[in-house]
């Protein structure tokens, strides 16, 4: 029986020697990391689930490509993402729930309740924003505000250069701020 207290490269060495119970806790370890991922891409709680639990089997099926010795986590994100991406092209679909897409973004000054009442305001402005969004640029703002990648990270996970992530990103940004002034004229007019 294994524990959280086996690295990672012990855990898959056993996995791969055929030990499927040695995969548990490595599902353990990584499910909630990679939910977030998952969720912010697609944002919807049931395909999210889905697309975890679909790179865990990818990914015990492919156990043995992976070279021991490098970032477990790394591997199966870009697992996940690009299983996302492939959802998300497939399905082009708007099932989304924008408040819980935000819910842990912002401390909650559970102490102040005027702040508490900004933060929700905020979190729910920022969840409509994000989902009006293109898909592309959605995913590149979660990959780095959310995940904090690096471009070199976001650019290999996407499998795009470096410059086009960097170049994506400011649109993406400039996107979502023309989005936030645009909802900013709308409660004013209102």
């Amino acid at each position: 029986m294994y524990n959280n207290i086996e690295s990672d490269e012990a855990l898959i060495e056993a996995v791969k020697n055929g030990d499927c119970d040695a995969f548990g806790p490595i599902v353990e370890r990584y499910k909630m990391a990679l939910y977030k991922v998952m969720y912010r891409m697609v944002m919807n709680r049931d395909d999210a689930e889905d697309l975890v639990e679909e790179a865990f089997i990818r990914a015990y099926r492919s156990i043995k490509k992976f070279h021991t010795g490098r970032p477990f986590y790394s591997w199966l994100r870009r697992i996940a993402v690009n299983n996302a991406i492939n959802f998300l092209k497939r399905e082009r679909r708007g099932s989304i729930e924008p408040l819980e897409y935000v819910e842990n973004t912002l401390s909650d000054g559970r102490n102040d309740p005027v702040q508490m009442t900004r933060n929700k305001m905020f979190r729910e402005r920022l969840a409509r924003a994000m989902c009006q969004l293109p898909e592309d640029a959605r995913i590149i703002i979660s990959l780095k505000v959310e995940e904090d990648l690096s471009y070199d990270e976001i650019g290999r996970l996407l499998r795009i250069p470096k410059g086009t992530v960097m170049s994506r990103l400011a649109r993406a940004r400039i996107k979502l701020r023309q989005i936030f002034e645009n909802m900013e004229v709308r409660n004013h007019e209102v």
